[in-house]
């Protein structure tokens, strides 16, 4: 086996054994609704706004960042269809990398997810 074809399998492989390897921030279910995470390592904040809010950017903050540079949120969401975006410093609307987008219409794009019941 060549160098670097064992250099990409360990570069593979590692992160399953070593439980370092990325973690995905795509929302996650968890008891208390769904947790949103987004990573801005350079970002003053980050507040979500979406369908579940009125589309209002001041109502749901995420936490500070991890070491990573990754800020989170749970939010108490039921079973259902959700557009939302994130809101960069008060004023750049971005899309969630993680989840498909759907048009909003408008010409532009939303972050779109679905919880299953």
């Amino acid at each position: 086996m060549g160098m670097n074809l064992r250099f990409l399998l360990l570069v593979m492989i590692l992160p399953l054994f070593s439980g370092c390897g990325p973690k995905s921030l795509a929302p996650q279910v968890v008891p208390e609704g769904v947790q949103f995470f987004y990573s801005a390592p350079a970002a003053k904040s980050v507040t979500i706004a979406g369908s579940f809010n009125h589309w209002d950017p001041d109502q749901a903050m995420l936490t500070k960042p991890s070491n990573e540079g990754v800020w989170t949120i749970v939010l108490p969401l039921s079973p259902g269809r959700y557009e939302y975006r994130f809101v960069i410093n008060g004023k750049e609307w971005v899309l969630d990398p993680s989840v498909p987008s759907v048009d909003d219409g408008l010409g532009g794009k939303n972050s779109v997810l679905f919880i299953e019941p």
